[in-house]
């Protein structure tokens, strides 16, 4: 019964908030995305969404139920939303099939915005039944994905429209890089498997990772721990302790400008969240993404920058001698990266321009 009641309530303030943006006159759109679990990754792509798409009211779609109930009085379906947009980050894959087919069921125009392909992460299998997404897509008025390896998926699974338009979050791309601090600092980010996890790696494939953080612990420079959700910490102790920075603060920031004023003045970031890689190109500080799946890849690659990015399945790709490599070379790739992010940024907004000149 509290369940029931709970659902209930959770119903009725959701209408009341649709009924105001109602009153109010807002035109909306749909948005599909992975925010409001406090994952800094998830909620900075609703940001960016929101910037973006300034004009429109942002609202969150999310459980098809709900959405077929308040289709029924108006407060959903096309009667509601001027389009669907399916966003960030990693959502074509299995966990995005049943948000996408209600807003197809509905009638809604629909679009991709910055969308991966593949295993969203850990807990989902990194080769995830692709199938039913060839059908789906076709209904889309436009696929824009976030880097080359998601196209490539496309197109093998008979989807030829894709387009490589970047990653949504580099929407917040600043306008010029933080001149790197002195003394030197770096930004580490880290994020372990589950203890369950079938297709992890191992902690020991970190040990590339803990020799390079001593390495620059010896120059003087200062380690910037960074969780970017709270199950990180964990991750960041267990590698504190390793490298003797146990009494070391883990920062948190709750926005993308927080990470952004904490990550801007390190001369690197080593990062195994996906937007941890992001943000830190955002800011113009070159990182290095150790890459636990696909979507890592996918990143780097669209902004040029795979030779700084390593494998954390592969034991042949050696950690320590990219992260010197790219401390030798970072002050001198700042503007590069932040062009690159500041060229995407550009794309995405010409994308979006398109898509909605006639909404």
């Amino acid at each position: 019964m509290r369940n029931v009641l709970s659902a209930i309530h959770r119903n009725v303030r959701v209408a009341r908030e649709r009924l105001v943006s109602v009153r109010e006159g807002h035109r909306r759109l749909a948005y599909a995305g992975g925010h409001g679990d406090r994952n800094l990754g998830d909620d900075v792509l609703f940001e960016a969404a929101q910037r973006l798409l300034e004009g429109f009211r942002l609202v969150t779609f999310r459980f098809p139920a709900q959405e077929e109930r308040l289709a029924q009085v108006g407060l959903s379906g096309p009667r509601y939303f001027q389009q669907f947009v399916l966003g960030g980050g990693t959502f074509i894959n299995t966990y995005g099939l049943s948000t996408v087919r209600a807003a197809l069921r509905q009638g809604l125009p629909a679009w991709t915005l910055g969308t991966g392909v593949g295993s969203a992460g850990f807990n989902m299998s990194r080769q995830p039944d692709l199938a039913e997404w060839r059908a789906l897509l076709r209904d889309f008025q436009a696929v824009g994905v976030r880097g080359p390896l998601s196209k490539a998926a496309l197109e093998s699974l008979g989807v030829p429209r894709a387009e490589v338009v970047g990653d949504l979050a580099l929407v917040l791309a600043r306008q010029a890089p933080t001149p790197p601090a002195l003394p030197r600092r770096f930004a580490v980010n880290l994020i372990l498997p589950p203890p369950h996890e079938r297709e992890g790696f191992p902690y020991s494939r970190l040990e590339g990772l803990e020799r390079a953080i001593r390495h620059f612990l010896a120059l003087g420079w200062e380690p910037v721990f960074v969780a970017m959700h709270a199950y990180d910490r964990g991750s960041l102790h267990r590698l504190k302790v390793a490298v003797g920075c146990e009494g070391a603060p883990t920062h948190q920031p709750e926005t993308a400008e927080a990470y952004l004023r904490l990550v801007g003045p390190c001369t690197l970031t080593l990062a195994t969240r996906l937007h941890a890689a992001v943000l830190s190109c955002c800011a113009g500080t070159p990182p290095l993404s150790l890459g636990y799946r696909e979507k890592c890849l996918d990143f780097m690659s669209s902004l040029g920058l795979e030779a700084w990015h390593v494998d954390l399945t592969s034991p042949r790709e050696d950690i320590l001698s990219r992260a010197l490599a790219l401390a030798e070379e970072a002050d001198s790739l700042r503007e590069t990266v932040l062009a690159r992010a500041q060229s995407r940024q550009r794309t995405l907004r010409a994308y979006v321009h398109k898509l909605l000149v006639h909404a």
